[in-house]
């Protein structure tokens, strides 16, 4: 099969991780090429090192760019013509709006290829003019990557489970996960007293992390909230945040030094590589307060696969992702409601084991990158047939 992926952006944002992630496991069976946008003012782009890391063949000499830029988008379809025509693939799957827009020009009259889209937004396929537009123009299968983002789509457009109505006509739709490198997320890879040495933590410290970029949405706010209230009571937890951000001097660094929490909250900024797993491996237990740009919440999903008790606000999908009660909690969104997951799991240590042994279980179970990969080239199969 040959398969094509477009993909419009040139940062590593959200769902370029599972889109790539993807391709690259398609490519060990079958001929699969990867395009994705073209970097600003001569900077690098930050995904083509990863796609040459996983051995995918990409294709360049497209804009690509993540919001429609008239000119731009004009001469992609051209290209995007001439590549139909020398690669004839059987599937053009796309990820982002504007690489389904220009998909979707370029495709017209184009028999026998597919055209795909995953939506990894957290409300599924928007229901806006300009995506109902898109999606009437070409779209021969829709995969949504949480049951919420399916829910809402079928709210928004109608039909049925496997099923979505655009522009009056049912196209297929499959709810497939994003999965993750169960090999990469592996808590019994590391030396976990090493990692935990390299964090500055000790043998009694109950550390939990979040990992995020730090934006005022995010509701930090709420999180120091609840650590400046557990540190009076619990002088053995410690917080680790993992993440960077415009912000945050503002919303982090400096309301920690003036609460007095600089022993509490360790800050070790954005991890890259083999040091981001074995970071994980230090901790105890995680949180996951706010989705960000990636709907299906990759981190969350990582921190899972590791072992750790996770903690979520009810914001969908994460209920979804943690099984509540088997792995996992649900905490109310407020600082109060953090309080009282935190001193769940640093009172109960078996409580604690219990949900992360859930965790590590439900990604094993739901999490495989390959297995959710080969489910991907099955729903072309259908399409094709």
């Amino acid at each position: 099969m040959k398969i094509l992926h477009l993909f419009a952006n040139w940062k590593w944002t959200g769902p370029a991780e599972p889109a790539l992630s993807t391709a690259a496991l398609q490519s060990e069976h079958h001929q699969v090429l990867f395009a994705s946008g073209k970097a600003k003012d001569d900077q690098p782009s930050k995904i083509l090192p990863h796609a040459i890391e996983r051995g995918v063949e990409t294709v360049e000499g497209f804009h690509l760019s993540k919001h429609a830029r008239v000119a731009a988008n004009r001469e992609d379809v051209r290209r995007l013509i001439d590549l139909l025509r020398d690669f004839e693939p059987d599937i053009v799957h796309t990820h982002l709006e504007n690489d389904h827009r220009i998909a979707s020009l370029a495709m017209r009259g184009v028999e026998g290829a597919k055209l795909v889209r995953t939506v990894y937004d957290v409300e599924g396929l928007s229901a806006g003019f300009r995506t109902r537009r898109v999606a009437r123009r070409r779209l021969d299968g829709l995969i949504v990557t949480t049951a919420h983002g399916q829910a809402h789509t079928l709210a928004a457009y109608g039909g049925a489970e496997k099923r979505v109505s655009v522009g009056g006509r049912p196209r297929p739709m499959k709810l497939i996960e994003t999965g993750v490198d169960l090999k990469r997320f592996d808590a019994h890879r590391f030396d976990r007293e090493a990692s935990r040495t390299e964090l500055g933590l000790h043998p009694e410290h109950v550390a939990v992390g979040i990992v995020a970029r730090v934006q005022p949405h995010r509701r930090f706010e709420l999180l120091l909230d609840a650590v400046a209230s557990l540190s009076r009571t619990h002088p053995s937890f410690r917080l680790v945040v993992a993440g960077r951000g415009t912000h945050i001097e503002r919303l982090l660094l400096r309301p920690v030094q003036e609460r007095g929490l600089s022993d509490i909250v360790v800050a070790p900024g954005y991890v890259k590589g083999e040091g981001y797993p074995r970071l994980l491996a230090a901790l105890d237990a995680c949180l996951f307060l706010v989705p960000g740009s990636d709907g299906t919440c990759r981190a969350l999903r990582e921190q899972m696969a590791m072992g750790l008790a996770p903690i979520v606000t009810p914001r969908p999908p994460l209920p979804e992702i943690i099984e509540e009660g088997s792995a996992g909690l649900v905490v109310d969104e407020s600082s109060d409601g953090i309080l009282q997951g935190l001193k769940r799991l640093i009172e109960q240590p078996a409580l604690r084991e219990r949900l992360g042994e859930g965790a590590a279980a439900a990604a094993q179970s739901r999490f495989n990158a390959r297995t959710l990969a080969e489910k991907t080239v099955q729903f072309y199969e259908t399409l094709l047939a």
